[in-house]
């Protein structure tokens, strides 16, 4: 039994300093996201919205859809698509969030769910949107 509840406990090996560093270049990514929407023509609602302790990155109109946006940063490449970071637990939360979202704020609009991962690059950034990357009824 412990050694199953030692492999579902998240580690987190880096130093405090290192926690900081992540901590900013995801707040760096959001804003990186937040610009690339705006570019492509969506209307930012709300950066990090929050109820409790659970977290909506970005909130954006496109045309006639509310999309709700998890933003996903790595300062490097890693074996692990950073848009893999979005489990099912996580899904789980951003649908009960949106949910709340849409009844506290009378939204009309169909919801999506995308994806936007920045994953640093020697030259910049590389930024990934994935558009309805999952929905409501796959769960």
């Amino acid at each position: 039994m412990a050694l199953l509840r030692f492999h579902t406990q998240r580690t987190d090996n880096r130093t405090p300093e290192e926690r900081r560093e992540a901590l900013e270049f995801g707040k760096i990514g959001e804003q990186m996201a937040a610009k690339y929407l705006t570019d492509k023509g969506y209307l930012i609602l709300e950066h990090n919205y929050r109820r409790g302790h659970l977290e909506i990155d970005l909130i954006a109109l496109d045309e006639d859809e509310l999309v709700i946006v998890e933003v996903k940063s790595r300062a490097y490449d890693n074996i692990l698509q950073p848009e893999d970071a979005v489990d099912h637990k996580k899904r789980q939360a951003l649908i009960r969030l949106a949910n709340e979202y849409v009844k506290t704020h009378n939204r009309r609009e169909n919801v999506r769910f995308d994806i936007v991962t920045v994953v640093s690059k020697a030259d910049g950034a590389e930024i990934k949107h994935l558009k309805n990357a999952y929905n409501v009824m796959s769960f």
